[in-house]
């Protein structure tokens, strides 16, 4: 089975706007870096402004599919955005939602969860200026219980 080009075309244009998406998204990260740990960063906002965007051009070229059936490069770049969007949203769901990148090392510094004590309300955390953060027992902190 032989692609027609303008489906690979299709394909070529729907990668070209998530690669320079991806460009755009890096080069923020190294403009602006990600200081305040506990809020996104604004590469974080580019990402999710390039996902939007794709979402957008996903429900366009849907509806272009559906009024010209036999417009290949529609097609080609609606497979392309719907593996992109449905992609990150099952990545979102499956993977981060449920904890899958979550692990207790043990070290305050290392982890990205924390065991605590019954009885401690509070840990604190020295970042990297040694300010002291606290965290505090919210609804995603397992709690440590020698009972």
């Amino acid at each position: 089975m032989r692609l027609e080009k303008r489906f690979v075309a299709g394909i070529a244009r729907g990668l070209a706007y998530y690669a320079g998406g991806g460009a755009l998204v890096w080069l923020t990260f190294l403009l602006f870096g990600w200081e305040y740990a506990h809020a996104p960063g604004a590469h974080h906002m580019m990402g999710l402004l390039v996902l939007v965007i794709g979402a957008v051009l996903l429900i366009r070229r849907l509806i272009g599919v559906l009024a010209t059936p036999a417009d290949m490069h529609n097609k080609g770049a609606l497979l392309v955005h719907a593996l992109a969007v449905v992609g990150f949203i099952l990545f979102f769901k499956l993977i981060i939602l449920n904890g899958a990148l979550k692990r207790d090392t043990g070290d305050p510094i290392a982890s990205e969860a924390l065991t605590l004590d019954r009885h401690a309300r509070t840990l604190p955390l020295p970042n990297k200026v040694q300010d002291t953060l606290f965290l505090q027992v919210a609804d995603s902190v397992y709690v440590n219980s020698p009972e």
